[in-house]
């Protein structure tokens, strides 16, 4: 007995290796059909999730490490039992015997217990209330009735077809998703985190602002690799936070800089975070569509950011760098060039038509050959065996959401739920589509506190996508709105984890840092809008309307930056704060009126601005 967490612990890294092993050959060789390749990754998954609360029992603990154990043997069965009898299963379809109905129930309870242990209560629950919803239709008034479903049915169709928890969104973190995961945990190995982290502080190093504009461009460079806000925060945050901190900024500012920074990451192309690759496969495009449209609106929250720390800096007089301990530049790009190659390989084959699994599994070879190439980095079996085991770790959470979720979508499927929540959402907006768009955002933000962006995404998708597209918002903005604010409830008080990340780092109240987060990432609050009612920010339309639509978005960034910060040459007072906002948000509409009038008050402020500093340095000291 006492040696029984130690053998789970050796038996957690054997089966990460060979997850990655099963997923680079299947990526390489072509994924075997949907119910095996699903059912392998989920059960080898669920199996090390419970092999974990072996390995962390105390060796007195017997009764913990024999349940564990029975989960193991259970989560093994029910994984086996879709692998081996997977011929019999096709053939039989619809004549569900006994056995199925066990089983599924079984894989029910699993999925459930094996999400609670990797992400809390909260998604669990709402599985639980979905489950609920299923069983008592029928004794639900009004709109949201339904006629119920049996068990046999339920639990049949949960575990034994690809539309539940085999579904859509288990799919794709079977195939898609584990292995940009991986490729992000060789790349950071290799020595990239360091890289991107210099590279920023060559280029904007000597500038006003220079750490925190180092920790935005570092945080978006290995944000858009990781697709994780929290996990970029412990990341890049352990450099970036204390820097700003010697240099003048407060703590809680520094990690607000870093976690609104490290979360946008989710956005950026060219890989952007695993709710993406979701929404390809619910829409039925092609991955790097999504990446082109989502281009401005990412390039828009980043320079905004950029806009509020140069401005914190330049009201709260931050100091210089000390450019002797700044890195070259040259010298910088000359060490860790070979770190782009991954991301243009990439873009090259996204762009060329392959799929996202080519694309990884190739950019995972050049990591594998930069980090063998390059003589000051440590890459050995070793390190090669370590990459795989972070990135097992780091799939568990987002493979047990997206199981998670296909249980909801499957509910929303049995009981035509999707409908009725979208005829819904229309009457209560009155048939307005920005009343719409304002309900979507709060439950996109309210649901995204507990959970991960991609379960958010996911649940809000099959719930709330249908109602804004019936109002004729186009399918891939509904998508990408839902999106955004799935990825911003993360910043958003009171359940801000990647600001809760930062705040640790930073050592800074956690609350205090969420708010400043939600401040400084005000204006990611409006791009959603803008894009939706100028789809000239998707890349949609013709290159003037485009440009146009682009330099308009940048004033409104610079004006609301302005106006949060309160800084436009010299410290605003309230009012300018509240006239530079009001034009900003005129900014959203996409008028040449508006424009102007936005040029117009700034140019009026900056003269205005001139006068005062001007007749401030008149008077004598």
């Amino acid at each position: 007995m006492t040696n029984i967490p130690q053998f789970a612990s050796h038996a957690i890294k054997m089966l990460a290796v060979f997850l990655a092993v099963f997923h680079l050959y299947t990526a390489f060789f072509g994924v075997f059909p949907g119910q095996i390749q699903r059912s392998v990754h989920w059960m080898i998954v669920s199996v090390m999730i419970f092999l974990l609360g072996i390995s962390t029992s105390e060796t007195a603990v017997k009764r913990k490490a024999f349940f564990n154990g029975i989960l193991v043997i259970l989560a093994v069965a029910t994984g086996a039992y879709l692998i081996l009898g997977y011929e019999s299963i096709i053939s039989r379809y619809g004549n569900f015997n006994t056995t199925d109905v066990v089983l599924g129930v079984i894989a029910v309870a699993i999925l459930l217990e094996a999400t609670r242990r990797t992400m809390g209560w909260v998604l669990p629950l709402i599985t639980l209330a979905f489950i609920l919803y299923a069983f008592l239709g029928k004794w639900i008034p009004g709109l949201l009735g339904h006629n119920g479903v049996t068990a046999k049915r339920f639990f049949t169709f949960m575990y034994l077809t690809t539309d539940g928890i085999y579904g859509v969104a288990l799919g794709v973190s079977a195939t898609f998703i584990f292995l940009f995961i991986l490729f992000g945990s060789f790349l950071n190995k290799t020595g990239a985190g360091t890289f991107f982290v210099n590279l920023a502080l060559a280029a904007t190093g000597r500038v006003t602002g220079g750490p925190a504009l180092a920790s935005v461009a570092s945080s978006a460079m290995m944000g858009s690799i990781s697709g994780s806000g929290v996990a970029n925060v412990v990341t890049t945050g352990t450099f970036t936070i204390p820097l700003m901190k010697k240099t003048g900024y407060k703590p809680h500012f520094a990690g607000a800089v870093e976690a609104v920074a490290s979360n946008g990451g989710q956005l950026l192309p060219p890989v952007m975070g695993a709710a993406v690759f979701l929404m390809a496969e619910l829409l039925g495009i092609p991955y790097i569509d999504i990446a082109i449209a989502a281009t401005i609106p990412a390039l828009l929250y980043f320079i905004a950011v950029a806009f509020a720390v140069y401005m914190e800096a330049k009201k709260e007089k931050v100091t210089l760098l000390n450019e002797k301990n700044l890195p070259r530049l040259k010298e910088t790009l000359r060490e860790g060039f070979l770190y782009f190659l991954p991301l243009l390989i990439i873009i090259y084959l996204l762009f060329t038509g392959a799929s996202p699994m080519k694309a990884a599994f190739y950019a995972i070879v050049s990591v594998v050959v930069i980090g063998l190439v390059k003589r000051n980095i440590p890459f050995n079996p070793k390190v090669i065996l370590e990459s795989m085991y972070d990135a097992a770790s780091s799939a568990l959470t987002v493979t047990a959401a997206t199981a998670c979720a296909g249980i909801i979508i499957g509910v929303v499927s049995l009981s035509g739920l999707g409908l009725k929540l979208s005829t819904l959402i229309v009457s209560l907006s009155n048939n307005n589509v920005f009343l719409a768009l304002v309900i979507t955002m709060i439950v996109s933000i309210v649901l995204g506190m507990g959970l991960p962006t991609s379960a958010a995404y996911l649940i809000l998708a099959v719930l709330g996508g249908p109602a804004l597209i019936s109002m004729g918002v186009p399918d891939m903005a509904a998508h990408l709105f839902i999106l955004y604010f799935g990825c911003l409830s993360t910043i958003t008080p009171p359940v801000a984890l990647s600001a809760f990340a930062a705040a640790g780092i930073a050592g800074s109240p956690p609350m205090k840092t969420g708010f400043t987060s939600f401040r400084l990432a005000i204006v990611a609050f409006i791009i959603p809008y803008m894009f939706i009612y100028s789809p000239a920010l998707l890349m949609q339309g013709e290159w003037y309307s485009i440009a146009g639509a682009l330099l308009s978005a940048l004033l409104g960034c610079f004006l609301i930056s302005s106006s949060i910060i309160g800084w436009l040459g010299r410290t605003l007072g309230m009012a300018s704060r509240g006239v530079l906002f009001l034009t900003s948000v005129l900014m959203l509409h996409p008028s040449l009126y508006t424009d102007l009038i936005g040029l117009a008050v700034l140019a009026v402020m900056l003269v205005i601005n001139k006068v005062i500093v001007k007749s401030e340095s008149d008077v004598p000291a």
